[in-house]
């Protein structure tokens, strides 16, 4: 059968009773996505920059899932450019019944791809974590350590099956995305539940298997919460998941199906950013504390040369107690040996009492960044 001369011209759909169509230039929600995923890329951007700087360059302990974050972040920057580039078809967070059937192919294709390197970051992503999980609480059992790698496998096999259901659902695959093109499909549309409801659940286990060791551990009440809160940020990755879940029950029932693809988009990057901040916060705060501490002294020095007072320096000589001074974790001088005293053992081994302490708490706080 011929299709009309006109039909790419023909509404999507027909609208629903009290909506006004507007096929000419339909309201869409650009400004929206744009500002989403401009503070999405910043953000992890700005996570993975600090996380490869801490590993590579400021401890240099490196691991395997400090070489695959960065191939990772790239296929997340893919995802975003995919869904970015819907923009530029009819546009993103519009109604299908504002869109003309020719206008359909260019959007539905970047949201193929976009899907496809969505569920590429997520099948990588979450295992990261619970490595980086194995990392951090060797200590915590092989109870833990056996529950991160069954997590990690269910996670890689179902992203796997979703990437190869979804991208071989149609032949040619073309006839995903143009129903102009004659093929064959199955039907998916129930695919986005079973993943996001598997996915929601991995996620809830990864914010809650380290919060029962964070608090066992012998820090401080506040170091705790602070350490709790740096792998909390993983409800909000938890939040989109739930959120993508229920969007996945909607698509499967709802005729509007291009505007809720594309509002499934923007809790894919959520999600997607939220985990990438997972993985790379544990390790960041050791190299900031330090650069703030080098700032916060750099600055002190700059303003007693300023004022004219004396300049003390952490190692540097006290003219007035003749004693070379360490400042431990907590901030405290702890004299290490006088320099030019007979006593000088027992200042030694007051000083090799005080480093063992600061080594104590720092060997403490390493076991969680």
């Amino acid at each position: 059968m011929s299709l009309p001369d006109n039909f790419l011209d023909l509404p999507a759909m027909e609208p629903p009773a009290g909506e006004v169509q507007n096929l000419d230039n339909p309201p869409n929600g650009n400004n929206t996505v744009i500002g989403i995923y401009s503070v999405c890329i910043a953000l992890a951007s700005v996570f993975v920059v600090l996380r490869l700087y801490a590993k590579l360059i400021f401890t240099k302990t490196a691991r395997i899932q400090d070489y695959l974050i960065l191939p990772t972040f790239c296929i997340f920057i893919a995802h975003c450019v995919c869904w970015l580039k819907m923009n530029g078809t009819t546009g993103n967070l519009v109604h299908t019944w504002n869109f003309r059937i020719g206008a359909m192919a260019p959007f539905y294709k970047n949201g193929f791809y976009g899907l496809q390197f969505y569920s590429a970051v997520m099948l990588a992503i979450k295992p990261l974590i619970l490595l980086e999980w194995i990392h951090i609480f060797g200590t915590a059992g092989r109870r833990f350590t056996w529950l991160c790698y069954i997590l990690g496998t269910i996670n890689v096999l179902t992203y796997f099956i979703a990437i190869t259901v979804d991208s071989s659902a149609c032949k040619p695959r073309a006839a995903w995305w143009d129903i102009t093109i004659q093929g064959h499909c199955i039907n998916t549309r129930n695919l986005p539940i079973a993943t996001g409801t598997i996915n929601a659940v991995i996620d809830v286990f990864i914010l809650l298997l380290p919060q029962g060791i964070i608090w066992r551990l012998h820090m401080s009440r506040d170091k705790k919460i602070g350490v709790a809160l740096v792998f909390a940020v993983g409800l909000l990755s938890c939040g989109a998941a739930l959120a993508r879940m229920s969007l996945g029950y909607i698509y499967s029932d709802s005729k509007d199906v291009a505007y809720f693809f594309s509002q499934a988009g923007l809790f894919c990057v959520v999600e997607m950013t939220a985990a990438i901040i997972v993985f790379s916060a544990p390790t960041i705060p050791k190299p900031l504390g330090n650069f703030a501490k080098q700032a916060t002294s750099s600055i002190g020095r700059l303003l007693r040369s300023f004022s004219g007072g004396s300049t003390y320096r952490t190692g540097a000589v006290d003219t007035k107690a003749n004693a070379y001074v360490h400042i431990d974790e907590l901030g405290k001088a702890v004299p290490l040996a006088k320099l030019r005293s007979g006593k000088s053992g027992e200042s030694a081994k007051s000083g090799q009492t005080g480093q063992k302490r600061a080594e104590s708490i720092e060997t403490t706080a390493d076991s969680v960044v």
